[in-house]
């Protein structure tokens, strides 16, 4: 009996713990692509005050490496938090290029390190979430 007792407490511990997490990484990853999704209507309407918000709301979230994390270091000894880490740093000098880009008229080069920030999110994904 106590060993039953015992064990729906622990289990309903790692329960709550684990929707704890799962929120902050979700709300987070909601964040990025509403970030992206407002940089491509910047795009679309060729509007500089929407590309500027995108980008600055991209640059916040993306520093939240922390919500990133699965598991601190997988199976085979890759360090995920590192490397998402340095995915973020890389998303966040992109998106400072679309802006520069988008400023100097250059939409297709703007459009370019857009292509290129989709590619560290979908790699990022791929490595880290185990896709």
């Amino acid at each position: 009996m106590k060993k039953v007792l015992l064990s729906v407490v622990l289990l309903s511990g790692v329960l709550f713990a684990q929707e704890h997490i799962q929120p902050d990484r979700m709300k987070n990853m909601q964040e990025m692509e509403t970030a992206l999704s407002t940089i491509q209507k910047g795009f679309l309407f060729n509007n500089l005050n929407v590309v500027k918000n995108g980008v600055k709301d991209l640059k916040v979230t993306a520093m939240h490496t922390e919500s990133f994390i699965k598991e601190g270091v997988n199976k085979e000894g890759f360090n995920t938090l590192v490397y998402a880490k340095k995915q973020a740093k890389d998303i966040t000098a992109l998106s400072s290029k679309i802006l520069s880009s988008f400023e100097k008229g250059d939409r297709y080069g703007a459009a370019n390190h857009y292509l290129q920030i989709l590619s560290k999110c979908l790699s990022c994904h791929q490595t880290v979430r185990s896709w």
